[in-house]
């Protein structure tokens, strides 16, 4: 069993024992507080509206002496000033943000990825990484996030990015034959291949590294991608096509649908959200794989996510509300990064979001600047 490392409303318990939580992150208490007449989901209708009552434009937090490009995204519940960020000495670290957006296979493909607040309260590196490509046969996209368990602060985002990368190599070979007979068992071989490929690595060059220093958490979607001229064949869709994950740990896969989200995987019902059991690298992945479809009839976007994202998505109604408002069309990479630029007590974990919209090129908006 390993533990995360951020602190916030779902507490990690001591890495020493499983006794009390610890005092509170940088803007909540440790103890878990719903969030009050923040309240119902307010459907969407593709406008961009979003709870405005929570909303409010931030230039710079108060008295650390740096400024801030304004946002709307929402601060919900009681906060704190956030003190002047710490930046990470390691050599291992990776960039506070990170982001993307623009076709793959006529697809629009946006990603972003932001170190949680614990991180700079403490001057560590963020642990989480997302990687993305389409197969060699162009039968589907492959979606991937990876989130370094922080137990292991100064190694476990290298295993992230390992891992993503061994996995987008290993599902690039996934053709649209085998998904249509077999989808659990190629989605496993994936990670049974990603798996070995971090091992040997781990073995040739990061000796005397551990599997445990380069755990991280993983969730990989593949989504069909129609045929040639398919899309122009009357009665073939491919929101009648499936889509298929498969995750170790707690990442999560949302799919959106006029402003409304469901997910596969369940959120975790008992116990605390941040105590992860399951983990890659590891000598039997297939043991610790979960996997199932994901339903497309309908979907507007779908969502590959870290947990810390995952848990905002799963418990705030303000967060889901602001996040289906900015993602109802597909976004340029400073538009994905503003979405996640959001403030929730109690939340304190990288937020990684990889999204992929189902209207192909020639039906995508084009925004405004």
């Amino acid at each position: 069993m390993s533990l995360k490392w951020w602190r916030g409303p779902r507490e990690e318990p001591s890495a020493a024992t499983a006794g009390p939580a610890s005092p509170a992150g940088p803007s909540g208490s440790g103890a878990t507080t719903p969030e009050p007449a923040d309240a119902p989901d307010t459907q969407q209708d593709g406008t961009g509206t979003h709870d405005t009552h929570s909303a409010e434009v931030v230039t710079a937090e108060q008295g650390v002496g740096f400024a801030e490009l304004p946002t709307e995204a929402p601060r919900t519940g009681p906060l704190s000033p956030l003190p002047a960020p710490l930046l990470t000495g390691l050599p291992t670290g990776l960039p506070g943000m990170r982001a993307d957006g623009g076709l793959l296979r006529g697809r629009w493909i946006a990603a972003a990825s932001l170190t949680g607040t614990s991180h700079l309260l403490h001057g560590t590196s963020g642990q989480d990484v997302y990687r993305y490509t389409a197969t060699h046969d162009g039968s589907g996209l492959v979606l991937v996030v990876c989130d370094g368990l922080g137990s292991r602060p100064a190694t476990a985002q290298t295993g992230a990015g390992l891992l993503a990368s061994y996995l987008c190599e290993a599902a690039a070979h996934i053709t649209g034959q085998r998904m249509a007979e077999v989808p659990q068992d190629v989605l496993r071989e994936v990670l049974a291949t990603g798996n070995a490929a971090v091992r040997r690595h781990r073995a040739a060059v990061l000796e005397p590294l551990t599997d445990s220093d380069l755990a991280a958490t993983v969730a990989v979607c593949w989504l069909p991608l129609p045929a040639e001229g398919e899309e122009e064949d009357e009665g073939v869709a491919r929101h009648a096509l499936t889509g298929h994950t498969v995750r170790v740990g707690d990442c999560n896969v949302f799919t959106l649908a006029r402003g409304r989200y469901e997910a596969p995987f369940p959120a975790a019902s008992e116990g605390p959200a941040n105590v992860v059991t399951a983990y890659l690298p590891c000598e039997d992945p297939a043991r610790v794989a979960e996997y199932a479809p994901v339903a497309l009839a309908g979907v507007d976007a779908v969502v590959v996510t870290t947990d810390g994202l995952a848990i905002d998505l799963f418990d705030s109604p303000s967060v889901r509300t602001w996040l289906a408002s900015r993602w109802s069309v597909p976004c340029g990479p400073a538009r994905m990064l503003d979405s996640l630029r959001y403030r929730r007590q109690g939340s304190h974990d990288d937020r990684t979001a990889l999204i992929t919209w189902s209207a192909p090129l020639d039906h995508i908006p084009r925004l405004e600047p």
